[in-house]
């Protein structure tokens, strides 16, 4: 299954996920996270870099399901960093304070790097 809203390239055990829409809500969100969580389970991944240049808004469904996404990632000891967040969603992650579980980096390059230290 391959979600439309979001375009992943895997790597060995990280997959980068485009997401390639502005609005992320619950149903854009269980597309993306089905897709992420089939890469757990068929293709070993346990590192995910999301992209979230397009994204230009999220509710709050879809940070409740990255929250549980997270659970799953970290039960196979990986980890997810978000890139390119625009102002208000890297707003939102601040005053949640999901930036505390949550690496938000300036750039794809930066998170990769941030995922391999």
């Amino acid at each position: 299954m391959l979600a439309q809203n979001i375009h992943v390239e895997q790597s060995g055990c990280l997959a980068v996920a485009t997401v390639v829409t502005p609005l992320l809500s619950l149903a854009e969100g269980q597309d993306i996270v089905a897709e992420l969580q089939e890469r757990i389970r068929y293709s070993n991944a346990s590192l995910f870099l999301l992209d979230m240049t397009e994204v230009e808004f999220l509710d709050a469904a879809f940070l409740g399901m990255l929250v549980q996404f997270l659970q799953e990632v970290q039960a196979v000891r990986g980890r997810i960093v978000l890139a390119n967040c625009q102002a208000n969603v890297a707003f939102l992650f601040k005053v949640t304070r999901l930036d505390s579980i949550f690496t938000l980096c300036d750039s794809v390059e930066e998170a990769k790097d941030e995922l391999q230290s």
